[in-house]
């Protein structure tokens, strides 16, 4: 239909035409948001987009509900026989009765919205998770069990989300410009804010372009998952605003769901529409002032204190200090942020660290909650855990090299497991204890609007599980000693001090979750911090390691012997000759065949026993035939000797002198060589083996200290009587050797997107193809057949690359992102509704 053909309107409908090529199409009158695709010319345009009253938040519902039943009628209603080819038929049934909230027809219209995502085949089973059991046990446990279990299969689960932009093109015509994931600017471990991780997970999806932003939030109802998660995904929305000014008109809601127990999504495929400029981004809480809080943390201070007064602002308190740092830089706000991440947005995951077992048995697998992967906290929390394996053997598990007489040097009474074992009377074998860190002693104290760090050291002991796991008395002295000398292991190890640290800033981000401080204060804030870029392992090889020592049988060794005498041998690089699957026990039997004699380098005494007899043992046999050799002189020149000959009776003596020497020293060799032979039978020689030291850190909030109220208690007098007389100086305030951050620039921080701009061209030669380059080498194309029954979407950004491919005929969806290594596939059932991936 062109201009001129367009007919008399009635009260009920009206015609709008296509920005691109004017077709005009009939459409209901409404004031609610229309989202039509021009079936000419496939642009996606909008009619009477929505401006929200900002403080009639009930309205968003009628809102949201009026928006769905619209747009429903308007697919079904929109495109004419008569205005529309034959080839784009619609397959919707087609009626001109608005259905009504309350009957039936109103609930067939809301549920036709949705679509089924099935994901199970694209999810590898085999992947164990953190309790040791595979993915595809512990999804099929799910339905029995509490939300615990889901924290297991979250990270593998939760990043599935992705394939609901993938299934909503299938419903519908693709954008011409194609849409940019915005996690493609933020790759792991590269810079990036901290909101980013919770949309890499798949908790929220984003996609935007010039023109358009596409949002996808949990939920069943697009107004108040927007409300819900508003505070965190402004932040997101900010930044893309930011990055286009005034160019984005339009934001696109949808809502899904995410079963991880059937691993399917659901996906409501109508949205709700905002008009940019109506979109209300502000705090819904007082706002937080980072820079103060940055300017604070740059003073270098230990964390004490955090306060929030009668104005709902908050602050941070601590003490002038040298050499505060995690992984090695000095700590920051991007610490803090972290920290706040893994306690206040964990989902199901709580905050852990913890090395497990790994498909290939020759490593073991860094698991992390909490989010706290890629950053400098995940970094500290690792090798603390790593340093379990140098209490064990002495040895340091990134160097490999002997530690454990630098830490005696610091460390009083220090003995490492292996050490303790070697004193007790049953030692041989192998240990797999598993050693953690636990938080239940480090709390807070208030008075209500202060909170002071009371304890902020972690305490060791062996994982805690449903059944009591017992330890030797070595383990246990271990643990103990570990514990009650924390202060002097902190002076030996920084990475120690640094695990102190962070338990002091989970014991002030945990004070503001248990005084529900975010309904006062827009906390989210620190999720706008950027964090710098900054990469963890997933993996760590095993501890593979032989202690021995080698002692008189009747006199046992002494601390003192065991200090000096001991030898511990590293041997994990002999794994790599190995296979993935070799078992622990076949490690055992190359680790006791691998030490070449270990009497022999096991102590200085056998070594010295073993140097005598590998030094007389030759000398011993090199004098044997020259022995012989004069025995049959001797006998021959007995018989000829002329005993009136002067000259011959001097020789044959000479000979005779010649061999008793010769005898002489022959029997000094001999009586050396069996004296170190029988010392060297009574020596015996005691060995320990070791497979792996696993284990891991709890961060768990529930796990930590009961926050204690005592408003008379020392810390909160001390900080009661300071807060007022502290002198404001630049965006700190000082007294003594006190400073606190201040609350006056109250704003999140604005991360810049590239500033990619794109050129576009378009050819028609039977198929319509747009094409895109970006200044920075990007490229994007979106191709669509002349029947309009194939399209394909292709966009490479930042290195990442995304392609969808619709082919109608057979109702198949192809989909390759660079996350997934390989092209799946995406079979749609015949109404639409359901959409099975497969590899």
């Amino acid at each position: 239909m062109t201009n001129g053909d367009i007919p008399s309107e009635d009260s009920s409908h009206e015609h709008i035409s296509c920005p691109n090529c004017n077709v005009v199409y009939r459409i209901p009158r409404t004031e609610q948001a229309l989202r039509i695709t021009c079936r000419h010319c496939q642009t996606v345009f909008y009619k009477n987009l929505p401006r929200p009253n900002k403080n009639k938040r009930n309205k968003y519902l009628y809102s949201a509900i009026a928006i769905a039943l619209t747009i429903a009628i308007v697919l079904i209603i929109q495109f004419s026989k008569k205005n529309t080819p034959s080839s784009n038929k619609s397959t919707l049934p087609t009626t001109d009765k608005t259905p009504q909230a309350g009957n039936s027809t109103f609930e067939s219209a809301i549920s036709s919205n949705w679509i089924t995502i099935s994901y199970s085949d694209l999810v590898d089973g085999s992947i164990l998770t953190h309790s040791g059991e595979p993915v595809s046990k512990v999804v099929r446990k799910i339905p029995d069990y509490d939300d615990n279990l889901k924290g297991l299969v979250q990270q593998y689960l939760e990043p599935y989300s992705v394939l609901c932009q993938d299934a909503l093109l299938s419903t519908s015509e693709p954008d011409t410009l194609p849409l940019v994931n915005i996690i493609s600017y933020y790759p792991t471990g590269s810079e990036q804010p901290a909101w980013a991780s919770l949309f890499r997970e798949g908790h929220f999806q984003l996609y935007f372009n010039s023109n358009l932003i596409r949002l996808f939030l949990k939920g069943s109802n697009p107004l108040q998952s927007f409300d819900k998660y508003h505070s965190i995904v402004r932040l997101a929305i900010q930044d893309v605003i930011n990055r286009y000014r005034n160019s984005i008109k339009k934001l696109e809601l949808y809502v899904f769901n995410n079963d991880y127990s059937s691993m399917e999504l659901r996906l409501n495929t109508i949205p709700a529409i905002y008009a940019v400029s109506d979109l209300d981004l502000s705090t819904k809480r007082k706002p937080l002032d980072l820079a103060s809080i940055e300017s604070f943390l740059n003073e270098g201070v230990i964390l004490e204190a955090v306060e929030v007064d009668g104005n709902n602002d908050l602050f941070f308190y601590g003490r002038k200090s040298s050499g505060q740092s995690l992984a090695h830089s000095p700590i920051s706000l991007s610490d803090i942020a972290v920290v706040y991440r893994s306690v206040f947005h964990y989902g199901y995951n709580a905050p852990y660290i913890s090395l497990d077992k790994h498909e290939d048995n020759r490593f073991a697998k860094v698991n992390f909650g909490g989010l706290l992967e890629n950053t400098h906290v995940g970094h500290v929390v690792l090798e603390a855990d790593k340093l379990f394996k140098t209490l064990s053997t002495g040895i340091d598990p990134n160097t490999h090299e002997i530690l454990k007489s630098r830490i005696s040097k610091v460390v009083p009474g220090f003995l490492t497991e292996d050490e303790h074992s070697l004193l007790e009377d049953e030692i041989e074998g192998h240990s797999q204890i598993r050693y953690w860190f636990y938080p239940d002693s480090i709390g807070t104290v208030t008075d209500g609007s202060i909170g002071v760090v009371l304890t902020h050291q972690f305490l060791a002991d062996v994982e805690r599980m449903d059944v009591k796991v017992s330890v030797s008395n070595a383990t246990r002295r271990t643990i103990d000693h570990l514990n009650q000398h924390y202060g002097d292991y902190e002076n030996a190890e920084n990475t120690y001090k640094e695990l102190s640290t962070v338990g002091r800033i989970m014991a002030l981000v945990n004070w503001m979750k248990g005084m529900n401080v975010n309904d006062r204060i827009e906390l989210d804030d620190f999720l706008s911090v950027p964090l710098p870029a900054f990469t963890t392992p997933q993996r760590t090889k095993k501890m593979l390691a032989v202690s021995a020592i080698a002692y008189p049988k009747d006199s046992p060794p002494t601390t003192g012997d065991v200090q000096s005498d001991s030898r511990v041998f590293y041997l994990s690089n002999l794994l790599d000759r190995y296979s993935a699957n070799t078992s622990d026990e076949r490690f055992l039997e190359i680790a006791s065949h691998s030490v070449n004699d270990i009497s022999n380098l096991a102590s200085p005494r056998v070594s010295a026993l073993n140097s005598r007899i590998e030094m007389y043992e030759p000398l011993i046999r090199s004098n044997e035939p020259t022995i012989a050799s004069l025995e049959r002189q001797i006998e021959q020149r007995k018989y000829s000797l002329d005993r009136s000959n002067e000259y011959e009776v001097d020789s044959y003596n000479t000979l005779i002198d010649r061999y008793n020497n010769l005898i002489a020293t022959q029997k000094s060799y001999v009586n050396t060589y069996n004296s170190a032979v029988e010392e060297l039978k009574e020596i015996a020689v005691k060995t320990r083996h070791i497979t792996s030291i696993g284990g891991g850190i709890d961060l768990s909030p529930k796990e930590f200290k009961l926050i204690s109220r005592d408003e008379s208690s020392p810390q909160i007098r001390e900080l009661n009587g300071i807060r007022n007389i502290m002198r404001t100086v630049g965006k700190v305030a000082r007294y003594g050797d006190w400073v606190r951050s201040n609350a006056v620039d109250k704003a999140p921080r604005v991360n810049m997107l590239p500033k990619t701009v794109w050129t576009s061209s378009r050819t028609t030669n039977g198929i319509i193809k747009y094409s895109y380059h970006s200044n920075s080498g990007d490229i994007a194309s979106t191709t669509i057949l002349p029947n309009g029954k194939e399209w394909e979407s292709m966009i490479s950004v930042n290195g990442s690359r995304d392609r969808i491919k619709l082919s109608k005929g057979p109702n198949f969806l192809y989909i390759n992102h660079t996350q997934f290594k390989q092209e799946y596939v995406g079979r749609i059932s015949a109404d639409g509704k359901r959409i099975v991936f497969s590899k």
